[in-house]
Formats: C-alpha cells, sequence, structure tokens
C-alpha cells in the first residue's frame, strides 16, 4: 500500500476524513460508546444487514436496556426479541454470556479482546471489534468488509486468512486509533467497496488500490464456487384439539433451539390417520432448503421424545411465543385453511 511517512499515514487521514463526513447515523454508535451497545450489535449485524438490524436494535434495548436486565429475563422472552434474526444461537449466546457478566464480572464486559473470547458467542472478530470500539484495544477487526477491502487494496484473489489481513492493513492503524479505523473501513466496505460493482470513483483509498490501479478491483476477491444447497424434506404434523394447536419447544441442542414449532417427521415415520394434507412450505437456510409438507392428523400420533416438551396452544396464544420462520409459514397455511384470522406473514 502506498503510504506517506507520518503518524497517522495518509491512507489513514483520507479514511478518516471520508468516514467523518458519509458515516451512517446508527444507534450503537451514539457517544459515548456503550460496551452493550456495541457488543449486541455487533453479535445482530453478523449474517444480517444493516438495515434490518436497526429495528430489532431499538426494541432489544426497549425490552433489555442493560446487562443485568438481559440476564434476568427468561430464555424464551430472549427468544421471542430475536425472532425473524435467525442463527438463534446468536441469542442463547447473548443470554448465557450477560448471565455469566452479572454472576462473574459485576455485570460488565471485559475490556481486552482475549478476556472477551472466554464469553460464549464471542470469537475473535467480536472480541476485537467490541474492545476497539468500546475500550479502545488496537486490533484489527477482521469481517467480511474488511477482508474484502484488503483484497482489493493489495489485489489478493485467494482467500486471506485473518492473521494476513490484520497485518496488511496494520499501517492503517496508528496507535490508539483502531476502533475509528475498524469503523471507517467497515463502513468502506458497506458503502464503496461493495460487493459485485465496487463505487472506487467515491472511494477515500482509490489511490493506495492496487486492483484499482490493475482496473479490475471487482475480480477481488475471486467468487467462491457456491454449492447447490442441499434439499430436506418433512412433513410438519398439525395436531389440533377444538382450536387449539400443539407445539413442541424444540431442546437447546438441536437447531433452533429453545423455539416452539410444529413436530417435523420424515413423512416414513408418519402413523396414524391424516385428516387434511395442506400446501407445502419451504424455507432456504444457510446450507441446506427444507420443504415441509403440513398435515392435519389425529392427537395422538405423535409425542415429542428426548428433551423436549410439547402443549396445546389457543390461537390467540401462538403470537407470544417464539416461533421460526418456517413455523411461521406452517401456521399461516394452517390459518389459511380453517379461514381463521393469521398473525403471521402469509405465504
Amino acid at each position: 500500500m502506498k503510504q506517506i511517512e507520518g503518524t497517522p499515514n495518509e491512507g489513514t487521514r483520507c479514511l478518516l476524513t471520508w468516514f467523518a463526513a458519509h458515516r451512517r447515523r446508527l444507534p450503537w454508535r451514539r457517544e459515548p460508546r456503550d460496551p452493550y451497545h456495541v457488543w449486541v450489535s455487533e453479535v445482530m449485524l453478523q449474517q444480517t444487514q444493516v438495515r434490518t438490524v436497526i429495528d430489532y436494535f431499538n426494541r432489544w434495548m426497549d425490552r433489555f436496556p442493560s446487562i443485568p436486565a438481559l440476564a434476568e429475563a427468561p430464555l424464551e422472552a430472549v427468544l421471542k426479541a430475536w425472532e425473524g434474526l435467525g442463527y438463534y444461537s446468536r441469542a442463547r449466546n447473548l443470554h448465557k454470556a450477560a448471565r455469566i457478566l452479572v454472576a462473574d464480572f459485576d455485570g460488565k464486559l471485559p475490556r481486552s479482546a482475549r478476556e472477551l473470547q472466554r464469553l460464549p458467542g464471542i470469537g475473535p472478530y467480536t472480541a476485537a471489534a467490541i474492545a476497539s470500539l468500546a475500550f479502545g484495544e488496537d486490533r484489527v477487526a477482521v469481517d467480511g468488509n474488511i477482508r474484502r477491502v484488503a483484497s482489493r487494496l493489495f489485489a489478493v484473489k485467494e482467500d486471506l486468512p485473518r492473521k494476513e489481513v490484520e497485518r496488511l492493513l496494520a499501517p492503517l492503524f496508528p496507535r490508539g486509533k483502531a476502533g475509528r479505523v475498524n469503523e471507517a473501513l467497515m463502513e468502506l466496505g458497506a458503502l464503496c467497496c461493495v460487493p459485485g460493482s465496487p463505487r472506487c470513483d467515491t472511494c477515500p483509498l482509490n489511490a493506495f488500490c492496487a486492483a484499482y490501479r490493475i482496473g479490475n478491483p471487482s475480480e477481488y476477491p475471486a467468487p467462491k464456487k457456491r454449492k447447490p444447497l442441499p434439499q430436506v424434506k418433512r412433513t410438519g404434523l398439525l395436531i389440533l384439539r377444538g382450536h387449539d394447536v400443539y407445539l413442541i419447544r424444540r431442546s437447546e441442542s438441536e437447531m433452533l433451539g429453545g423455539l416452539w414449532g410444529v413436530p417435523l417427521v420424515e413423512a416414513e415415520c408418519l402413523s396414524g390417520t391424516v385428516v387434511n394434507s395442506l400446501k407445502e412450505v419451504s424455507h432456504a437456510y444457510t446450507h441446506f432448503r427444507i420443504t415441509v409438507t403440513p398435515v392435519m392428523v389425529e392427537e395422538g400420533v405423535w409425542m415429542p421424545g428426548g428433551e423436549r416438551e410439547g402443549r396445546f396452544f389457543k390461537f390467540e396464544e401462538i403470537s407470544r411465543v417464539p416461533l421460526s420462520a418456517l413455523d411461521h409459514k406452517i401456521l399461516a397455511r394452517l390459518m389459511t385453511h380453517l379461514h381463521l384470522p393469521s398473525p403471521f406473514k402469509s405465504v
């Protein structure tokens, strides 16, 4: 990377000047920085777009305004507040970590990335982001945006390991400014150095960018070959007792742990009388796509096993418990079939 002598170097100065003028106003960026806000926002932003996170973050802080408030809340309330963001282990880990912080750290986050990584759900990136943004520790927080910026600045097509990104970007990180530089690089990746067609003409680092000089920045990094998503088929059991529907709570050790939903079985495992078969619904997860055929069956066909619990819910109760997006679709299909008003998104 082209540099000019001095600290901060010319690249850092250009980046931070651009960031001061173009940074988005986001609720977790309010000054003074609240470490709890930084932590929750960083976890929410994993695999989720900023525009989606804003409303979730604001509602979360209304419901759980502090680490002790989060620790005291029942897990079901935490999962309900998270409903729709997906990757529910993130919410479970926030809850577990909050309880550890109250028990062992006086309800406060540790100040160093090393200590932060000892908490559930906090890996190298999240720890570096919290430590630098909230506590001023000199750490490079390597997320997808920053990795893409590094790939283009140095014209490296292959995947860059985290340690190599840290080494390459070190010249942009004068002592004491890691938090500001991390946030500016993340914003650069979100607004200018975007996937596909980067907006190089407005980028404050184009004079220092090898891919821009070569003339093909969109080719960096090389696109990953995507494998087709495996297709999974299941039968969703709709067990009714009058206008009550039977739901199970999935154990924390399985996917969607802690959430309520309809029992899902393989079609060949179904025994008993099928009263009615409804139109199938589909949902895509990160690593597979599932198609569920909802079937109305007689009570007693299926009972939960292992750590699961189950019970009948009145229809007006269902919207108050945490459910996955897939279960929203299945229950919306049922309520449409029964000609009942549905609080769920129609499919």
